[in-house]
């Protein structure tokens, strides 16, 4: 358990470029997640090397390590992939280290492996246009709710955000429509409030002209896609909340969502036994980290002698009759066989 606890802090002490103050400030996270979750403390330091490989230092790594973990528990997904994409997605976002709480907690009100996916994939454009973490969660739920999911929802929402900022064949259809993309400063507006001003611009038009201009803004291979949004922002029977109005309302609602999903699926007696488990390999690591280092010189010294036992071995076998014996092994396998052939 050691061994093992310590050739991964190796390996993450590495990849980070770690200093002996740095080395004892990532082991001390890696035992301490270790100890309050069902990850070991070995796996522990496995995330802390993920999240070096990321490029984040020693305080953002250990920071974010027990929210990362909680997550991993509550959505029960595989620890090496919820980091890489937990990374790779805050980046994508341009989410900070200081808000990454709030960031999960907006994760696991969806699907999290799904949303990270998306935003992985349109997070570039999401950016340009000015849309937070929030307003392009609002809009995947809505592509997601509409059988949209993951890495094929960011696509379709990069593909949109590219085309309303950039195209000039959609400037004109929002020229045409009296829509403003932008506002007198020249910041794009907020998405919601485009697609309302889209709909009361369309509104009585047949659904040739709305497919006609929705594939002007959206792009041919989008356009459907885009239609759900418009969609989303319409006010529901007897002027209820739209989709996305009750979407956005639990994203804003979302502080502690990751915390409460974490308890509820942890738990349980499994989870239990899997704290049980990780605190008695934090004792094993204890209990032998003193006398590590000393077993390592002993191991160490004693390979260095094994070169010798190898030529004191081979010149032994040297100096046996082996191939006496052989032949004698062979004359009697040659009689038995003759004695079974008359037989």
């Amino acid at each position: 358990e050691y061994a093992e606890f310590e050739q991964a802090m190796a390996n993450t002490s590495a990849i980070a470029g770690a200093s002996a103050d740095d080395y004892a400030k990532l082991s001390a996270a890696a035992r301490e997640a270790g100890k309050a979750t069902t990850f070991t403390a070995s796996e522990a330091a496995d995330a802390l090397g993920y999240m070096a490989l990321a490029g984040w230092n020693v305080e953002e790594s250990t920071a974010a390590l027990t929210p990362v973990l909680k997550l991993a528990e509550a959505t029960q997904a595989d620890l090496a992939t919820t980091s890489d994409q937990v990374t790779d997605s805050m980046s994508a976002m341009g989410v900070g280290i200081d808000d990454l709480q709030g960031y999960l907690d907006v994760i696991v009100t969806t699907t999290a492996a799904d949303l990270m996916d998306a935003f992985i994939g349109c997070g570039g454009a999401a950016r340009a246009a000015g849309m937070n973490y929030k307003e392009t969660s609002t809009a995947l739920g809505i592509l997601a709710n509409n059988g949209i999911k993951g890495s094929e929802a960011g696509t379709a929402l990069n593909s949109m955000l590219v085309r309303i900022s950039t195209k000039d064949v959609a400037q004109k259809a929002f020229k045409d429509l009296g829509v403003a993309v932008y506002d007198s400063s020249g910041e794009m507006r907020n998405m919601r409030d485009i697609l309302v001003d889209l709909n009361g611009a369309m509104a009585g038009m047949t659904q040739e002209q709305k497919n006609s201009y929705m594939s002007a803004i959206a792009g041919t291979n989008y356009y459907s896609q885009f239609g759900y949004l418009l969609d989303g922002v319409k006010e529901g029977v007897n002027g209820s909340a739209s989709a996305w109005d009750e979407l956005a309302g639990a994203i804003d609602n979302s502080t502690g969502a990751l915390d409460a999903m974490d308890a509820t699926a942890t738990g349980t007696l499994q989870g239990a036994l899997a704290r049980f488990q990780s605190a008695i390999s934090d004792l094993k690591i204890s209990m032998v980290e003193d006398f590590g280092p000393y077993a390592m010189q002993i191991i160490d010294a004693v390979a260095l002698k094994i070169p010798d036992i190898t030529a004191g071995f081979s010149e032994l076998i040297q100096k046996l009759p082996i191939q006496e014996f052989m032949n004698g092994v062979g004359q009697m396998a040659g009689g038995v066989l003759d004695f079974v052939g008359k037989i």
